[in-house]
């Protein structure tokens, strides 16, 4: 193994300091939920607060962030990141919750205290994270330096994720290949040297191994990676399918097990419940919205605010989709009209199943359209059962009919949703193939999480639109 320069300032620079200011984030914000915990206890019941015993819980939460990997964080994802801070914020109130059983009641005075508190943390906690890591970032003190080895088309692909996703922390500052000369510039990173090379200093490693045989796979990892303190290995499939793995050890041999969640049907009636149940809740705030949105609609050609279009659910079964009128009556006949004029418009329909310029949407319309709100009506089909809140989108059988066999059957095995892993991700951007790869991944790799991270997702979407129409 031939070491190259030394390019990257010390690793434990950039984690000490990385973490450093998320757990103060952390702390903040714990402090600022047991804080408000208290102050609602005040106004409940009018005792007198305060949070000297309750911040206990903040060198727990420290110790806890730094055992299961989320100080600094690196190399996690949006999705498994809010996992394990909602784990660790579970386990960690579950202690002080055992505390009050046990009579410490000094930690957490109140059952009040106890949930406000809770909820308070696990809705700031993500968001202070988020907002914590795109300053670090926008400074340039976010993440750490990684070297990436693979053929030039995976180096691509990496540079563009990396790129991409910043949150992750990996920058590239070196490349390896054998299809690139050393010394040459790759997307902006110095092309170090070959795969057989490694870098001096260098503490992380994102490494293509589908090129790899098992015996070569072996002397690269013990040999030209061994001096890495961390080594990411790429199995070069994409499209979701390891997205959510666990290994298993069989004595010696590694395997990789994949859950289907949305297979099991205790998982599925478990992702009902806690949609029916979130929709009923706030029931008070979008039922009102709706009847609002609806009279606008009304007034606009004293004609039905609503409109019901048949749809494609779970198991190929045909429902009806209702959402609020965007368009003038008869739009249907209307559009064989416009495409029949335009040859334009007809690719771009043939591509998307909409028109970036559609002539057969009202003024109104075309406000909803732009902020979704046009399918708020869809709650009441996901208090049916025939939707979910997150999910595929629910497409009409013309556009369904396009889809690959394999899509289709995916397709078919849960609810179409209100939002999905392919609205939040480009919604009217993306065509056809990127709908199926995304809507695909969201069935192979579905978690409660997933539908968490996808609903937060939803309102900086909906709230900053971008690719709606």
């Amino acid at each position: 193994m031939e070491n190259n320069e030394k390019v990257e300032p010390s690793i434990w620079v950039h984690q000490f300091g990385n973490s450093f200011w998320l757990l103060l984030v952390d702390c903040l914000i714990l402090l600022l939920a047991l804080l408000l915990g208290n102050v609602i206890l005040y106004f409940i019941k009018g005792i007198p607060f305060s949070i000297k015993y309750s911040m206990l819980i903040v060198p727990v939460w420290c110790m806890g962030a730094v055992v299961t990997g989320q100080a600094p964080g690196w190399g996690l994802g949006a999705i498994e990141e809010l996992r394990r801070v909602q784990l660790l914020l579970i386990t960690v109130f579950a202690l002080a919750g055992i505390a009050y059983v046990l009579g410490q009641d000094r930690i957490l005075p109140s059952r009040i205290v106890y949930l406000s508190s809770y909820l308070f943390g696990a809705f700031l906690l993500p968001f202070g994270r988020m907002a914590c890591r795109k300053i670090l970032g926008r400074l340039g003190h976010w993440g750490c330096g990684v070297a990436l080895y693979g053929d030039q088309a995976t180096l691509e692909r990496m540079t563009q994720v990396f790129a991409s996703e910043s949150t992750i922390g990996y920058h590239p500052i070196a490349v390896f290949s054998d299809d690139l000369e050393k010394g040459a510039d790759f997307e902006g990173i110095p092309v170090v040297g070959g795969l057989q090379e490694a870098l001096d200093g260098g503490s992380v490693a994102v490494a293509s191994i589908e090129h790899l045989r098992e015996k070569n796979l072996v002397g690269f990892v013990d040999h030209t990676l061994a001096d890495y303190r961390k080594v990411v290995l790429l199995p070069g499939i994409e499209g979701g399918i390891f997205s959510w793995v666990v290994p298993r050890d069989f004595n010696g041999m590694v395997g990789l097990e994949l859950s289907r969640n949305l297979l099991n049907p205790v998982a599925a009636w478990s992702k009902w419940i806690y949609e029916a149940a979130l929709v009923l809740l706030s029931l008070p705030f979008w039922l009102p919205l709706i009847l609002l949105l609806a009279l606008l609609v009304f007034l606009g050609d004293r004609r039905n605010p609503f409109y019901r279009q048949v749809r494609v659910g779970k198991n190929g079964r045909l429902f009806k989709a209702i959402k609020l009128r965007t368009m003038v009556p008869n739009a249907d006949e209307a559009l064989q009209q416009v495409l029949e004029k335009d040859a334009a418009l007809k690719a771009e329909w043939a591509t998307f199943y909409k028109l970036k310029n559609d002539p057969r949407i009202t003024p109104v319309g075309r406000f909803l359209r732009r902020f979704s709100l046009d399918e708020l009506p869809q709650l009441f089909n996901v208090l049916a059962g025939e939707m979910a809140l997150v999910g595929p989108r629910p497409l009409p059988v013309y556009h369904q009919e396009e889809l690959s066999e394999n899509s289709r059957r995916f397709r078919s095995r849960v609810h179409p949703g209100m939002t999905g892993q392919w609205q939040v991700s480009g919604r009217s951007d993306c065509g056809l193939e990127e709908m199926e790869q995304w809507d695909s991944f969201y069935v192979r790799n579905w978690s409660i999480w997933m539908d968490i991270y996808i609903i937060a997702r939803t309102f900086k979407v909906v709230l900053f639109p971008h690719g709606a129409y």
